[in-house]
Protein backbone atom coordinates (compact mmCIF):
# COMPACT_ATOMS: atom_id res chain seq x y z
CA UNK A 1 0.00 0.00 0.00
CA UNK A 2 2.53 2.34 0.80
CA UNK A 3 4.66 1.72 -2.13
CA UNK A 4 1.76 1.94 -4.25
CA UNK A 5 1.14 5.67 -2.83
CA UNK A 6 4.60 6.69 -3.37
CA UNK A 7 4.76 5.91 -6.73
CA UNK A 8 1.78 7.65 -7.78
CA UNK A 9 3.40 10.24 -5.89
CA UNK A 10 6.59 10.02 -7.29
CA UNK A 11 4.59 10.25 -11.09
CA UNK A 12 3.41 13.30 -9.83
CA UNK A 13 6.58 15.13 -9.39
CA UNK A 14 5.54 15.25 -5.68
CA UNK A 15 9.22 14.88 -4.12
CA UNK A 16 11.00 17.26 -6.87
CA UNK A 17 11.25 20.14 -4.96
CA UNK A 18 14.64 20.70 -5.08
CA UNK A 19 14.92 24.45 -3.55
CA UNK A 20 12.61 23.58 -0.92
CA UNK A 21 14.94 20.64 -0.28
CA UNK A 22 17.99 22.44 -0.44
CA UNK A 23 16.76 25.40 2.13
CA UNK A 24 15.64 22.69 4.92
CA UNK A 25 19.25 21.25 4.30
CA UNK A 26 20.72 24.40 4.75
CA UNK A 27 18.80 25.09 7.69
CA UNK A 28 19.49 21.63 9.47
CA UNK A 29 23.02 21.85 8.50
CA UNK A 30 23.75 25.36 10.22
CA UNK A 31 21.56 24.57 13.26
CA UNK A 32 23.27 21.36 13.83
CA UNK A 33 26.65 23.41 13.11
CA UNK A 34 25.46 26.25 16.05
CA UNK A 35 24.56 22.80 18.76
CA UNK A 36 28.36 21.92 18.81
CA UNK A 37 29.40 25.73 19.53
CA UNK A 38 29.58 26.51 23.29
CA UNK A 39 27.04 28.56 24.39
CA UNK A 40 28.97 32.06 24.70
CA UNK A 41 30.35 31.72 20.84
CA UNK A 42 26.71 30.95 19.73
CA UNK A 43 25.43 33.69 21.38
CA UNK A 44 27.78 35.37 19.58
CA UNK A 45 26.88 34.40 16.44
CA UNK A 46 23.26 35.48 17.23
CA UNK A 47 24.47 38.64 17.70
CA UNK A 48 26.39 39.45 14.81
CA UNK A 49 23.83 37.50 12.26
CA UNK A 50 20.69 37.89 13.85
CA UNK A 51 18.46 40.62 12.72
CA UNK A 52 19.14 42.99 15.42
CA UNK A 53 17.57 46.35 14.47
CA UNK A 54 19.89 48.76 16.24
CA UNK A 55 22.52 47.38 14.31
CA UNK A 56 21.47 46.88 11.35
CA UNK A 57 20.40 50.82 10.93
CA UNK A 58 24.38 51.41 12.03
CA UNK A 59 25.57 49.26 8.99
CA UNK A 60 24.97 45.41 9.69
CA UNK A 61 22.91 45.13 6.47
CA UNK A 62 23.37 41.80 6.19
CA UNK A 63 21.18 40.50 8.99
CA UNK A 64 18.20 40.21 7.53
CA UNK A 65 19.05 37.91 5.63
CA UNK A 66 21.64 35.47 7.45
CA UNK A 67 18.46 35.93 10.30
CA UNK A 68 16.77 33.37 7.94
CA UNK A 69 18.84 30.60 8.48
CA UNK A 70 19.27 30.45 12.66
CA UNK A 71 16.94 29.06 14.66
CA UNK A 72 16.82 29.46 18.54
CA UNK A 73 16.40 25.64 19.64
CA UNK A 74 15.41 22.17 18.54
CA UNK A 75 11.31 22.83 18.14
CA UNK A 76 11.75 26.29 16.47
CA UNK A 77 13.45 24.47 13.49
CA UNK A 78 11.45 21.65 13.62
CA UNK A 79 8.43 23.71 13.52
CA UNK A 80 9.55 25.83 10.86
CA UNK A 81 11.27 22.94 8.49
CA UNK A 82 8.43 21.00 8.71
CA UNK A 83 6.28 23.78 7.73
CA UNK A 84 8.73 24.80 4.94
CA UNK A 85 8.25 21.10 3.43
CA UNK A 86 5.13 20.84 3.70
CA UNK A 87 3.80 24.32 2.15
CA UNK A 88 7.24 24.67 -0.36
CA UNK A 89 6.81 21.20 -2.60
CA UNK A 90 3.26 22.54 -4.01
CA UNK A 91 4.23 26.20 -4.24
CA UNK A 92 7.70 25.43 -5.98
CA UNK A 93 5.64 23.04 -8.20
CA UNK A 94 3.11 26.04 -9.30
CA UNK A 95 5.88 28.52 -10.08
CA UNK A 96 8.78 27.13 -10.63
CA UNK A 97 11.87 26.63 -8.55
CA UNK A 98 13.38 29.78 -9.82
CA UNK A 99 10.59 32.04 -8.80
CA UNK A 100 9.53 29.96 -5.98
CA UNK A 101 13.56 30.94 -4.09
CA UNK A 102 12.83 34.60 -5.00
CA UNK A 103 9.08 33.96 -3.21
CA UNK A 104 11.02 32.79 -0.55
CA UNK A 105 13.60 35.11 0.65
CA UNK A 106 11.35 38.41 -0.87
CA UNK A 107 8.95 36.83 1.95
CA UNK A 108 11.71 37.26 4.50
CA UNK A 109 12.79 40.12 3.82
CA UNK A 110 9.57 41.72 4.04
CA UNK A 111 9.20 40.38 7.71
CA UNK A 112 12.77 41.58 8.11
CA UNK A 113 11.52 45.35 6.96
CA UNK A 114 8.69 45.34 9.47
CA UNK A 115 11.12 44.10 12.55
CA UNK A 116 13.53 46.98 11.47
CA UNK A 117 10.86 49.37 10.93
CA UNK A 118 8.54 48.76 13.36
CA UNK A 119 10.84 47.82 16.40
CA UNK A 120 13.94 49.87 15.29
CA UNK A 121 15.10 50.47 18.78
CA UNK A 122 15.37 46.76 19.76
CA UNK A 123 18.26 45.64 20.87
CA UNK A 124 18.60 41.69 20.78
CA UNK A 125 18.60 39.68 17.87
CA UNK A 126 15.52 38.33 16.13
CA UNK A 127 15.81 34.71 13.80
CA UNK A 128 14.12 32.44 12.34
CA UNK A 129 12.76 31.29 8.71
CA UNK A 130 9.50 31.92 9.82
CA UNK A 131 8.56 35.14 7.63
CA UNK A 132 9.76 33.16 4.99
CA UNK A 133 7.73 30.20 5.68
CA UNK A 134 4.69 32.48 6.71
CA UNK A 135 5.11 34.07 3.30
CA UNK A 136 4.68 30.53 1.54
CA UNK A 137 1.56 30.57 3.15
CA UNK A 138 0.36 33.51 1.54
CA UNK A 139 1.31 32.11 -1.79
CA UNK A 140 -0.74 29.10 -0.94
CA UNK A 141 -4.01 31.12 -0.11
CA UNK A 142 -3.28 32.44 -3.54
CA UNK A 143 -3.14 29.48 -5.44
CA UNK A 144 -5.28 27.39 -3.48
CA UNK A 145 -7.42 29.15 -1.62
CA UNK A 146 -9.43 26.46 -0.63
CA UNK A 147 -6.30 23.74 -0.44
CA UNK A 148 -7.18 21.97 3.36
CA UNK A 149 -4.82 22.68 5.75
CA UNK A 150 -4.31 21.42 9.75
CA UNK A 151 -4.47 24.99 12.26
CA UNK A 152 -3.79 24.13 15.76
CA UNK A 153 -5.16 20.14 14.64
CA UNK A 154 -8.18 21.87 13.05
CA UNK A 155 -8.92 21.44 9.46
CA UNK A 156 -9.08 25.16 7.83
CA UNK A 157 -8.56 26.42 3.98
CA UNK A 158 -5.34 28.02 2.85
CA UNK A 159 -6.86 31.42 2.70
CA UNK A 160 -9.00 31.03 6.06
CA UNK A 161 -5.89 30.16 7.82
CA UNK A 162 -3.61 33.27 6.39
CA UNK A 163 -6.60 35.49 7.39
CA UNK A 164 -6.31 33.70 10.58
CA UNK A 165 -2.36 34.10 10.60
CA UNK A 166 -2.49 37.63 9.65
CA UNK A 167 -4.98 39.24 12.01
CA UNK A 168 -3.44 37.10 14.92
CA UNK A 169 -0.33 38.41 14.36
CA UNK A 170 -1.26 42.03 13.94
CA UNK A 171 -3.61 41.90 17.49
CA UNK A 172 -0.20 40.00 19.24
CA UNK A 173 1.50 42.37 17.88
CA UNK A 174 -0.59 45.42 19.10
CA UNK A 175 -1.20 43.74 22.43
CA UNK A 176 2.22 42.76 23.23
CA UNK A 177 1.33 39.15 23.86
CA UNK A 178 3.29 36.28 23.36
CA UNK A 179 6.71 37.57 24.14
CA UNK A 180 9.38 35.91 21.97
CA UNK A 181 8.03 35.59 18.74
CA UNK A 182 8.00 38.07 15.96
CA UNK A 183 4.54 38.80 14.88
CA UNK A 184 5.60 42.14 12.97
CA UNK A 185 8.41 39.45 10.77
CA UNK A 186 5.45 37.15 10.88
CA UNK A 187 3.19 39.18 9.36
CA UNK A 188 5.17 41.24 7.33
CA UNK A 189 6.44 38.04 5.84
CA UNK A 190 2.76 37.09 4.88
CA UNK A 191 2.01 40.44 3.18
CA UNK A 192 4.92 40.14 1.14
CA UNK A 193 4.15 36.90 0.29
CA UNK A 194 0.65 37.63 -0.44
CA UNK A 195 1.88 40.72 -2.59
CA UNK A 196 4.56 38.93 -4.64
CA UNK A 197 2.34 36.28 -5.02
CA UNK A 198 -0.32 38.47 -6.58
CA UNK A 199 1.78 41.42 -8.60
CA UNK A 200 4.18 38.78 -9.84
CA UNK A 201 3.61 35.41 -9.85
CA UNK A 202 -0.14 35.34 -10.74
CA UNK A 203 -0.57 38.46 -12.76
CA UNK A 204 -3.69 37.36 -14.24
CA UNK A 205 -7.15 35.41 -13.13
CA UNK A 206 -6.60 32.96 -14.99
CA UNK A 207 -3.31 32.45 -13.09
CA UNK A 208 -4.64 32.45 -9.82
CA UNK A 209 -7.09 29.69 -8.15
CA UNK A 210 -10.82 30.78 -8.86
CA UNK A 211 -13.48 29.04 -6.47
CA UNK A 212 -15.18 26.19 -8.57
CA UNK A 213 -14.70 22.44 -8.11
CA UNK A 214 -12.35 21.08 -6.06
CA UNK A 215 -9.99 17.71 -5.79
CA UNK A 216 -8.35 16.13 -3.03
CA UNK A 217 -9.16 18.65 -0.46
CA UNK A 218 -9.04 22.07 -2.48
CA UNK A 219 -6.33 21.80 -5.18
CA UNK A 220 -8.31 22.07 -8.25
CA UNK A 221 -6.88 20.29 -11.25
CA UNK A 222 -8.46 22.81 -14.34
CA UNK A 223 -7.90 23.22 -17.91
CA UNK A 224 -5.07 23.93 -19.47
CA UNK A 225 -3.88 27.73 -19.52
CA UNK A 226 -3.71 29.86 -22.44
CA UNK A 227 -1.71 32.35 -21.24
CA UNK A 228 1.95 32.04 -19.33
CA UNK A 229 2.45 29.25 -17.01
CA UNK A 230 4.52 29.13 -14.16
CA UNK A 231 3.67 25.71 -13.36
CA UNK A 232 6.39 23.07 -13.35
CA UNK A 233 4.56 20.10 -14.56
CA UNK A 234 2.54 18.19 -11.92
CA UNK A 235 -0.74 19.96 -12.52
CA UNK A 236 -0.36 19.46 -16.46
CA UNK A 237 1.28 15.88 -16.15
CA UNK A 238 -1.90 15.16 -14.09
CA UNK A 239 -4.04 16.68 -17.33
CA UNK A 240 -1.96 14.59 -19.60
CA UNK A 241 -1.94 11.48 -17.86
CA UNK A 242 -5.97 12.10 -17.86
CA UNK A 243 -5.97 12.60 -21.03
CA UNK A 244 -3.41 9.48 -21.79
CA UNK A 245 -5.77 7.14 -20.21
CA UNK A 246 -8.80 8.69 -22.39
CA UNK A 247 -6.82 7.71 -25.42
CA UNK A 248 -6.29 4.16 -24.20
CA UNK A 249 -9.52 3.40 -23.07
CA UNK A 250 -10.94 4.27 -26.29
CA UNK A 251 -8.28 2.39 -28.54
CA UNK A 252 -8.16 -0.11 -26.02
CA UNK A 253 -4.63 0.18 -25.94
CA UNK A 254 -2.82 -2.03 -23.51
CA UNK A 255 1.03 -2.82 -22.71
CA UNK A 256 3.12 -4.23 -25.85
CA UNK A 257 3.72 -7.13 -26.51
CA UNK A 258 6.48 -8.77 -24.63
CA UNK A 259 6.24 -5.91 -22.29
CA UNK A 260 6.53 -6.71 -18.07
CA UNK A 261 3.37 -5.73 -16.60
CA UNK A 262 3.58 -5.09 -13.11
CA UNK A 263 0.51 -2.97 -12.07
CA UNK A 264 -0.28 -0.91 -9.05
CA UNK A 265 -3.41 -0.02 -7.68
CA UNK A 266 -3.82 3.26 -7.60
CA UNK A 267 -7.20 4.15 -6.50
CA UNK A 268 -10.70 2.91 -7.14
CA UNK A 269 -12.69 4.93 -9.31
CA UNK A 270 -16.43 5.14 -8.57
CA UNK A 271 -19.19 6.44 -10.57
CA UNK A 272 -19.13 9.76 -8.87
CA UNK A 273 -15.01 9.98 -9.86
CA UNK A 274 -14.92 8.70 -13.30
CA UNK A 275 -13.10 10.52 -15.84
CA UNK A 276 -15.81 11.60 -18.59
CA UNK A 277 -15.45 12.27 -22.52
CA UNK A 278 -16.21 14.96 -23.85
CA UNK A 279 -19.11 15.48 -25.94
CA UNK A 280 -17.68 15.36 -29.48
CA UNK A 281 -14.83 12.80 -28.82
CA UNK A 282 -16.61 9.90 -29.36
CA UNK A 283 -19.52 9.82 -32.35
CA UNK A 284 -23.02 9.61 -30.89
CA UNK A 285 -23.80 6.48 -32.88
CA UNK A 286 -20.26 4.61 -31.81
CA UNK A 287 -21.44 1.48 -29.59
CA UNK A 288 -18.31 0.82 -28.35
CA UNK A 289 -18.72 1.23 -24.27
CA UNK A 290 -17.49 4.09 -23.31
CA UNK A 291 -14.98 5.00 -19.98
CA UNK A 292 -17.83 5.05 -17.54
CA UNK A 293 -18.66 2.57 -14.79
CA UNK A 294 -16.71 1.56 -11.95
CA UNK A 295 -12.82 0.20 -12.55
CA UNK A 296 -9.83 0.76 -10.75
CA UNK A 297 -6.84 3.06 -11.96
CA UNK A 298 -3.21 0.92 -12.70
CA UNK A 299 0.15 2.21 -12.52
CA UNK A 300 2.93 0.25 -14.41
CA UNK A 301 6.22 1.38 -13.10
CA UNK A 302 7.90 -0.63 -15.87
CA UNK A 303 6.78 1.28 -18.64
CA UNK A 304 5.52 4.51 -16.62
CA UNK A 305 1.88 4.32 -17.88
CA UNK A 306 -1.74 3.97 -16.64
CA UNK A 307 -4.55 1.60 -17.51
CA UNK A 308 -7.88 1.06 -16.36
CA UNK A 309 -8.87 -2.29 -15.51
Amino acid sequence: MIGDILGFLEAMSVFRAPVTRTLVAINVAIHAGLMLLSGSFADQIFQVFGLVPVDFWTGSVWQPLTSMFLHGNIIHIAFNMLALWSLGAPIEHKVGSSRFAVLYFVSGLVGALFVVAFQSGLGHPTIGASGAVVGLLGALAVFFPRAQLLLFFFPVKARTAAIIFGVGSLLLALTGQAQGLSHLGHLGGLIGGVLFTWLALAPSKEERMDPGPSMGGGFRMGTRRTGPSHTTGAEEQVLRMMQELMRQRQSGAGPAPGERRTMKEINPIQDSDRFEEPPSSKPESSSEPGPSGTGKLYYDPASGRFFFK
